[in-house]
């Protein structure tokens, strides 16, 4: 969700704004601290770059496909649905049946939303004021960094990449002040793939539990995490403070439904998320709300789908790296929508990048457009999408690329 940028001054308090590691012209698309520059790279660049390794959404499902996964409840809601306005915070049987997929929650614990970023969007919105700080484990998906930066003051914890982006919590704790209000979070995450530890999250809600911080986790990668037996639970489960954003859009392969919601345990404060939310939208379409209700229904095979393609890929990326080991740190996948090797040749990540999809219309994302005003990411790091069928034949491309790019 790009966002406009009509803050006043005040509302950048406590942020350090810094140079993008972006060129600035029209080779790269404009990327400042202060706008989406994820959003300006794909505007850029995909009309010219045919075979996707950037996105990090599954493989799409027709709505034929969907339909015919439905049972005869949802067959009905279907055939008799209207295009009239909606329960602004969704209809009660899709909110009992996200509030099914966690261990403590009911129906009226969920708020959907018109895709995660809104529900992000609205949780923050309804914590955060001039007067209050907030703490961003970065690198994170931009939109989300913004909205904070324009509610309050902000520090970012940056993940360690020489330590497999392990999250620091002493450092994190250095950095809560007495008008801390949240953490803001996104794990597994997004670009580096990396996820928490159980002992980790323990230590990280104790730390919240102990300063009365709201722990603000965006989830949306779960469904794709290599390891499911392994994953943590969401924080919506551990903690009382816990917030859980998660959605349709990844492991579903379900982007254009625009399905996400929040999950927490006060409902109270799930009362002024709805009010946050209603500046945004007023509800979710009716359609949108039975097919994500015939989702729910169907998610092993959905997202074992996803999970197929995702393993066949990462395998294909795995001994395409292993091929060039002076250019390609191995990479070890953790996420099967995508992953993040670091780029060690001479002319960078950025401009690599920018040359494979100029010359071979292969769109990769380089760390770059994760930049933030809070904390350094590192530069050197190329995001690869390999949830998607045609990721394979980009793969094929790329490898191609490679070859002529060392005959050079």
């Amino acid at each position: 969700m790009a966002l406009e940028d009509d803050a006043g001054p005040g509302l950048w308090a406590g942020t350090r704004t810094e140079e993008v590691g972006l060129d600035t012209g029209q080779d790269y698309g404009i990327a400042t601290s202060r706008t989406f520059a994820l959003a300006a790279y794909l505007d850029r660049w995909s009309g010219c770059a045919h075979h996707a390794l950037a996105a990090s959404d599954s493989e799409p499902l027709t709505l034929t496909a969907l339909l015919h996964l439905a049972g005869p409840e949802d067959r009905l809601r279907w055939r008799e649905a209207d295009l009239g306005y909606a329960e602004p915070r969704g209809a009660s049987w899709l909110r009992a049946a996200i509030a099914a997929r966690y261990h403590r929650l009911e129906a009226d614990d969920v708020l959907v939303s018109a895709g995660a970023q809104e529900a992000v969007t609205s949780v923050l919105s309804a914590l955060l004021g001039p007067a209050d700080h907030a703490v961003v484990v970065v690198p994170i998906y931009q939109p989300s960094e913004l909205v904070v930066t324009r509610l309050c003051a902000a520090d970012g914890i940056a993940l360690h990449p020489d330590r497999n982006w392990k999250l620091d919590l002493n450092r994190l704790a250095a950095a809560i002040r007495p008008n801390t209000r949240l953490v803001l979070m996104n794990f597994p995450n997004s670009p580096t793939a990396a996820g928490l530890d159980l002992t980790t999250l323990d230590g990280l809600i104790e730390l919240c539990r102990r300063h009365g911080l709201w722990l603000v986790n965006d989830e949306v990668y779960r469904q794709t995490e290599l390891d499911q037996e392994r994953a943590v639970p969401p924080v919506v489960d551990l903690y009382e403070r816990g917030i859980s954003i998660n959605g349709l859009s990844k492991g579903f392969g379900l982007p254009g439904l625009r399905v996400g919601w929040a999950a927490c345990r006060d409902r109270g404060l799930l009362d002024r998320i709805l009010a946050a939310k209603n500046l945004l939208s007023s509800c979710l379409a009716v359609p949108s709300q039975i097919l994500a209700h015939v989702a729910l229904r169907a998610e092993p095979r959905l997202t074992g789908r996803a999970r197929g393609i995702g393993h066949s890929n990462h395998r294909r990326l795995r001994t395409l790296l292993d091929r060039y080991p002076d250019l390609f740190d191995p990479d070890e996948p953790t996420n099967l929508a995508f992953a993040c090797p670091r780029f060690r040749g001479r002319e960078g990540a950025t401009t690599f990048a920018r040359t494979l999809a100029s010359e071979d219309g292969v769109l990769v994302l380089p760390s770059t457009l994760w930049h933030s005003a809070l904390a350094s990411i590192p530069t050197d790091r190329l995001r690869l999408g390999l949830g998607r069928v045609g990721s394979s034949a980009a793969l094929g491309i790329l490898a191609d690329h490679l070859l002529r790019r060392a005959g050079r």
